[in-house]
């Protein structure tokens, strides 16, 4: 089951998530490697990568003892990319994100490898616990001061908001951030209860990839690695700006977004309009402000160790052209037909 080739160039890696955004894109940057990928139940079709079936959740990750001793025996380098990025609070959440990442750390320890874990950049708004932080923030940075004080040989990687292929938009899942996107392209988003200067974050999965595939090899004292756009990163005054130009594009253009003080939408919008808006356009408005604000609103720019980073407008673009196309989401004539 496990690869042997140890001692050469190539390293072998054992690679969690494998199905998932960062996992799926990373994959075709460790041909080099020998890889084996701990599946939990999506299957994976990938040539000259190994699978086995596990769950990180369980002891050993669900592995018979042998197995997980023959894996101790030869695994080089973890990359544990597998997490639940649902928005809900529960047990599921930190079963997966804290108690699996505890797993792994074991498996690492054992197998005396080094240990790449993929957090995200928002973790800081969980870091102290606090219960206006979304769930997902605070289990991440509850498994980040787990890896920390492992006393492992790790690198704690941080991406922002993770969108498409630079330059095809292909991505395995969109996830909130592209349903944000998807709600103002359809025109069901009329206010947002933000500053237009509050910053977005993202990074295309491309840049991840890479430079994820490139810590496998180096040989550093670096404990953790930010991937974000940082400085770079857009207004989110830009963004909507760059959906509604898509939107033209697409031959659907929507009414112009309109940017609501948060005080006000508190005082005001919430108890007095909200009610009297559609429900599907009420329940939208009211997962952004409680459940997606804290990621699309950042007030400072992230630390970055993203040293080239393609065109953010172009990227975002490529992105919003893919969801579009994978949701269906077509041109209309001017009597409304679909085109």
């Amino acid at each position: 089951m496990w690869q042997t080739e140890v001692g050469g160039r190539p390293l072998n890696v054992l690679l969690t998530g494998a199905t998932g955004v960062v996992g799926s894109a990373l994959l075709p940057h460790l041909g080099t490697h020998h890889v084996t990928c701990l599946l939990h139940e999506t299957a994976l079709n990938a040539p000259r990568v190994k699978t086995v079936r596990g769950d990180i959740r369980l002891p050993y990750l669900g592995l018979s003892h042998s197995e997980f001793k023959e894996a101790c025996a030869v695994i080089d380098v973890i990359v544990h990319a597998a997490a639940n990025t649902s928005f809900g609070a529960g047990p599921a959440l930190a079963e997966t994100n804290v108690a699996g990442t505890q797993r792994i750390i074991e498996l690492a320890r054992e197998a005396k490898a080094r240990l790449v874990y993929v957090s995200t950049a928002f973790s800081a708004l969980g870091a102290d616990g606090g219960s206006s932080a979304p769930a997902y923030a605070r289990t991440k940075a509850q498994a980040e001061e787990l890896v920390g004080a492992s006393g492992l040989p790790a690198v704690v990687v941080r991406p922002s908001i993770i969108v498409g292929d630079s330059h095809t938009g292909q991505i395995a899942r969109h996830q909130g951030f592209h349903k944000v996107c998807g709600a103002v392209l359809g025109g069901h988003l009329p206010l947002i209860p933000l500053d237009p200067t509050r910053l977005v974050d993202f990074v295309p999965q491309d840049v991840v990839a890479r430079h994820i595939a490139d810590l496998i090899e180096e040989e550093s004292d670096r404990t953790e690695l930010w991937l974000t756009a940082g400085s770079r990163a857009l207004h989110i005054s830009e963004v909507v700006s760059e959906i509604q130009a898509a939107a033209e594009e697409l031959g659907r253009p929507v009414p112009n977004t309109r940017f609501v003080d948060e005080d006000l939408y508190e005082r005001l919008i919430v108890p007095v309009f909200l009610t009297s808006m559609p429900e599907d356009t009420r329940r939208l408005i009211q997962a952004l402000a409680e459940q997606l604000t804290p990621y699309v609103s950042v007030r400072n720019p992230f630390p970055s160790d993203v040293a080239e980073l393609p065109d953010q407008r172009e990227t975002l673009r490529a992105s919003l052209l893919r969801w579009a196309k994978a949701s269906g989401f077509h041109a209309r004539d001017a009597s409304g037909a679909v085109r």
